[in-house]
């Protein structure tokens, strides 16, 4: 293999893994606190389109990636609402958000251009002002500024999982939060920040993928990578290196995918050759016998005041 195409692979593999690392780490820190989130396509999903209309609309795809972190914040804002407020089934609550934003993306699309997708819209793919570092420079030129985003996220979680007390916080909400509570810490509103904060982190995933990866929001293009970012929390343990490793794999996978499809080496159909991510995915599921971390409570802790 040349090094030209060994950059062209690495290359690929980053920017297929930003959104499913992204998102991973989001739902780390829901699942840490004891909710889990089945719904992270809906916040990936709204969080693309928000992106792509408001950069079609202003011309700015900077103030398109902000709408994107705010539309998928308002999906955690509802998954949180409905799981963490009112005590409602967490995985219904997620997998109804999936088929609700899904639904709802494709209906204003078309309404808006009469079509599944967007025309194209401004877009951050690459930082061109990269170019002239020495040796590494022509690489990273090539990747969207939202990597240096995803970079500044992995380095906040690893410090607040691992070395401050809001980590040990969120961790202990998510084991026994009812110990927590007498010990004078609202449970509720430490939940309601880290799913909240995880449908922001999932609405950037999304702003990538419709104006930092391509120029253009069409119906669909999550395609299960919300899923993919829970199965990597699940096999990492929870755990910001470890999730980051598992998302990177699937990254690879899905990279590996698009190059068997480019190549035409194997001659199956398209639709076989884009389940390999998932195919790995559940294989990895299957084959996860290492020690489980800390146990997490994932019952609803309902305020007394909706208890009958």
């Amino acid at each position: 293999m040349s090094k030209t195409m060994m950059v062209a692979v690495f290359v690929s593999i980053v920017r297929l893994s930003i959104p499913i690392v992204m998102t991973a780490l989001g739902n780390m820190f829901c699942l840490q606190a004891g909710v889990m989130n089945l719904g992270a396509d809906s916040m990936m999903i709204s969080g693309a389109f928000g992106a792509a209309m408001t950069s079609y609309l202003t011309g700015n795809p900077w103030l398109g990636v902000l709408v994107g972190i705010l539309c998928g914040a308002l999906m955690g804002a509802i998954h949180s609402l409905i799981s963490v407020e009112f005590g409602g089934m967490q995985n219904i609550s997620g997998l109804g958000l999936n088929m609700l934003a899904a639904g709802l993306t494709s209906f204003f699309c078309r309404s808006a251009f009469g079509t599944s997708l967007t025309p194209s819209v401004a877009s951050i793919q690459s930082m061109p002002y990269l170019a002239k570092i020495p040796v590494v420079g022509a690489i990273l030129s090539q990747f969207s500024p939202i990597l240096i985003l995803l970079v500044v996220v992995f380095a906040v979680s690893v410090y607040l999982m691992n070395r401050s007390v809001v980590g040990l916080r969120i961790i202990a909400v998510g084991s026994d939060p009812k110990t927590v509570e007498t010990a004078g810490i609202n449970v509720w509103r430490l939940k309601h920040i880290c799913v909240i904060s995880c449908g922001g982190m999932a609405g950037l995933a999304g702003a990538y993928l419709s104006v930092g990866q391509l120029n253009i929001f069409m119906e669909n293009m999550t395609m299960g990578k919300g899923m993919l970012a829970v199965i990597a929390v699940t096999i990492g343990r929870r755990r910001p290196v470890r999730t980051v490793i598992v998302a990177l794999m699937f990254g690879f996978f899905d990279a590996l995918q698009l190059q068997m499809q480019i190549s035409g080496a194997f001659h199956a159909p398209p639709e076989l050759i884009q389940a390999v991510p998932y195919l790995i995915a559940v294989l990895a599921m299957a084959l996860d016998f290492g020690k489980d971390a800390a146990p997490v409570n994932l019952q609803p802790y309902v305020k007394n005041k909706y208890k009958f």
